[in-house]
């Protein structure tokens, strides 16, 4: 995913019309030189890092307590970031075969202590692939993980890395362990492997949105996914979620949205279902006293760190720690202030540095054990909830921002263990 350049508003470059054929061996030459000056916080650098650590005395400050609550029934949804397999319209532009691993395995270690590049343990995979699906949906289950919430890529119909989704995942004979639902992703799709930086990285397709649009994507979900038996609810309503609120409201302002979300509801129910459970899944920012009245049932923010540790300087080193304390503030803050039920998200990190180099913002120091006080602090949270109990978790997938649930080459297991202890112990 590609967020930080909507916190920084940057400037679409490169709009992709008639884009050719685009070599992957020239833009995975390794990490590039920012774009801009970098600004290192240097008082968060070193010993200050250490002190940062999120332990257990960080963890009852940040809540007020040192009695953790412990709910039975919250369900955990892992966010599903589908681009490890090939998909045509990637190939088109980048040669066949080609998967967002070239990033990855061209990936360098920026600094001393730098935990990236890291690699998948069971090895570079297909996840369109029923047999690899299988392997992937009995991890998850065996791990606490009740559902995905995949990403989901349209742009004016034209489509990819549905193949994950829907060669690969439903056609897996274990489907029934996993729920899933998915996200429509409806961002620019940029070139960001690699990029300079956020601001440079030049847009390959541009969402464009449009009622007519609306219409087509509600028809396509209801009649290929909401009818799948393992897909998820809320309170008997299909989870639908979609991205970018912002990009939204600028296509479509504040009377095209109601319209658009209406025309989901009304394909929904022409097509079987009497409702759908419509979540805006980016920080609402300004937006966020109407996403009711929009027609916007409940929220979330989609890797929380990827929005915190994105609007830091370019080129900044800052501990897991500090983006654990922002997150269960920004928790609290966006369970009172929004207007209808709000979700948190556990990061499990943030490193983008396969993508931008030197000018990623990186969550230096982070282990299992921090990660596994951050859920257990989301699980807490969630006890005075009078709405349905989730939480959602920042990533199963995500190898080229450093947020992966999946065994890696550095941390093997013990992601996906913390995370069983924290959510169902």
């Amino acid at each position: 995913m590609n967020r930080r350049e909507l916190i920084r508003k940057a400037a679409q470059l490169g709009m992709a019309a008639g884009i050719g054929p685009i070599k992957a061996q020239g833009q995975s030459a390794g990490i590039v030189a920012p774009a801009v000056p970098l600004d290192l916080p240097a008082d968060l650098m070193g010993p200050t890092a250490s002190e940062a650590y999120f332990g257990d005395e960080a963890l009852f400050r940040s809540l007020g307590t040192r009695t953790l609550l412990r709910p039975s029934n919250v369900q955990v949804i892992a966010f599903n970031f589908p681009s490890w397999h090939p998909s045509p319209y990637m190939e088109q532009l980048f040669g066949r075969g080609w998967t967002e691993y070239e990033t990855l395995r061209n990936a360098k270690s920026l600094f001393p202590g730098h935990s990236m590049p890291h690699y998948p343990l069971w090895g570079y995979y297909n996840e369109a692939d029923p047999a690899w699906a299988a392997r992937e949906i009995d991890l998850a289950a065996d791990h606490g993980v009740d559902a995905w919430m995949i990403d989901w890529y349209w742009h004016s119909g034209k489509q990819f890395y549905q193949e994950q989704l829907e060669e690969g995942f439903l056609k897996a004979p274990n489907r029934s362990r996993l729920k899933f639902a998915v996200m429509w992703a409806n961002h620019d799709w940029k070139n960001v492997y690699p990029a300079h930086s956020p601001a440079d990285a030049a847009t390959l397709l541009p969402q464009l949105h449009t009622l007519e649009d609306f219409e087509a994507v509600a028809n396509y979900c209801a009649e290929r996914y909401f009818s799948q038996e393992n897909y998820f609810q809320i309170e008997g309503a299909p989870l639908f979620g979609i991205f970018d609120i912002g990009k939204l409201l600028d296509q479509l302002h504040e009377d095209g949205l109601k319209r658009a979300l209406e025309i989901i509801r009304e394909r929904s129910h022409k097509l079987g279902y009497p409702s759908v459970h419509l979540q805006i899944c980016n920080g609402t920012g300004r937006f966020e006293p109407k996403i009711k009245e929009f027609g916007f049932d409940s929220a979330t923010l989609y890797g929380t760190f990827g929005w915190s540790y994105g609007a830091k300087p370019l080129g900044s080193r800052l501990p897991y720690g500090i983006g654990a304390r922002e997150a269960i503030a920004q928790w609290r803050e966006r369970s009172k202030a929004s207007p209808v039920p709000f979700f948190r998200t556990c990061s499990v990190g943030w490193d983008d540095s396969p993508r931008y180099g030197l000018a990623s913002s990186i969550a230096i120091d982070r282990s299992p054990d921090q990660f596994e006080r951050l859920v257990r602090a989301a699980r807490h949270e969630s006890a005075a909830d009078s709405h349905a109990k989730l939480m959602y978790i920042g990533a199963w997938n995500e190898w080229t921002e450093d947020s992966v649930l999946l065994p890696d080459s550095y941390w093997g297991y013990s992601y996906l263990e913390a995370l069983r202890r924290a959510a169902h112990s």
